[in-house]
């Protein structure tokens, strides 16, 4: 496979030593498409049983393969929607997106083009959401940067996610 790494860095927060662990997936295993920088999950039985996620930092469109950056402590830059729950496969609850929020990957139709991160543990179908990582503080925000978005109506935030 001859993948070229076409980053911009502007979605990644983080670059510490180990924290690059690197798989290479079919596109076709992957839940919501391809995209480069974008959150990714891989298709398994049961996905709130542990399935494999991270951020996609290369694509190979000859072999439709991408490469994702699975390591745990990695923080890459995300859209999250500040969704909670569902009913009747549409937004019912919202919260505000704080520091240390717990953050799934959320394949539900109702996101946003783009945006598959959400805070709701449960789907839009009634399925248990996997888990993804963790709101953290991007450089050069404040506290006072924080909440971002609202209990009362759906939003769509960038937010640093620590990978978990």
């Amino acid at each position: 496979m001859s993948t070229t790494r076409r980053t911009t860095y502007s979605y990644e927060i983080s670059s510490e030593s180990g924290r690059e662990r690197h798989v290479e997936v079919p596109y076709m295993s992957l839940t919501a498409g391809s995209a480069l920088h974008a959150p990714a999950r891989v298709r398994c039985n049961n996905p709130a049983e542990g399935a494999l996620t991270g951020t996609i930092v290369a694509l190979d469109g000859e072999d439709g393969i991408a490469v994702i950056n699975v390591a745990k402590g990695a923080i890459y830059a995300h859209n999250v929607r500040n969704v909670l729950t569902y009913e009747n496969y549409a937004e019912a609850t919202f919260g505000q997106i704080t520091v240390g929020a717990r953050v799934y990957y959320d394949p539900s139709a109702t996101m946003p083009s783009g945006c598959h991160l959400s805070l709701a543990p449960i789907n839009a179908s009634g399925e248990n959401n996997t888990p993804f990582g963790w709101v953290v503080m991007m450089p050069g925000e404040t506290v006072n940067d924080f909440p971002k978005g609202s209990s009362s109506s759906g939003s769509t935030h960038l937010c640093a996610v620590l990978q978990g």
